[in-house]
């Protein structure tokens, strides 16, 4: 090409991509990665096995994807990224949830939530029902008591450094912290304070350390 001649033993043709058609001539214009130059030809001769990528080691690169921004067509950025979990505060106390849908042009507002129970609900974020889970938080699945455990429930207490069962009630202060009142005090600050009972409960039955009523020994 240019000043270069070719003799009878070079190679008469030389690798290219096609780029489109020629808007000077009748031919087709052609891209040499060689040296970066664009030239047009009416000889040439398509290579349909081989991939102008791998010929010439290029790598592919996305293009650019232009909207248009006005009343009937926005770019969505979803409050709730798809599989995130969720607060749903339809109930009380509020579920935990995973987000399996997220809104689209059509529905820009409706999330598709999956309880852990296995059904599926659509919300709308105008109602705000959802509420996204702290990644850095350490929260728990809440733990539910037995029924007899309730504010005033008469219960007997044996911890394993108590040398003999106190018979009392159970009572929940305003911090939400259960306290053992024995007998018939109802003096919080002097009660047996039940550190974490939701989660200590089921040990405390179990190893004979608590008892529903005032069992008898």
């Amino acid at each position: 090409m240019g000043d270069t001649s070719l003799s009878k033993f070079d190679s008469q043709t030389l690798p290219m991509i096609a780029v489109g058609k020629c808007p000077l001539s009748d031919g087709l214009q052609f891209y040499n990665p060689v040296n970066g130059t664009f030239v047009s030809s009416i000889d040439y001769r398509f290579q349909h096995h081989t991939m102008s990528g791998t010929k010439f080691g290029f790598k592919y690169q996305p293009g650019l994807f232009i909207y248009r921004l006005d009343e009937s067509n926005n770019i969505l950025t979803p409050r709730f990224p798809l599989d995130s979990e969720v607060l749903v505060h339809s109930h009380s106390p509020p579920h935990r949830a995973k987000i399996v849908g997220i809104p689209t042009h059509q529905r820009p507002d409706v999330y598709t939530i999956l309880f852990q129970d296995g059904s599926i609900t659509e919300y709308s974020a105008v109602h705000n029902l959802l509420e996204a889970v702290p990644i850095t938080s350490d929260i728990q699945e809440p733990i539910l008591l037995p029924q007899w455990i309730t504010n005033d429930a008469n219960a007997t207490l044996f911890l394993e450094s108590m040398s003999k069962p106190r018979h009392g009630k159970l009572k929940l202060n305003n911090n939400h912290q259960w306290i053992f009142c024995p007998g018939n005090s109802t003096d919080l600050a002097s009660g047996i304070s039940l550190v974490n009972l939701s989660a200590n409960c089921q040990h405390l039955l179990e190893s004979g350390q608590l008892f529903r009523g005032h069992t008898k020994f």
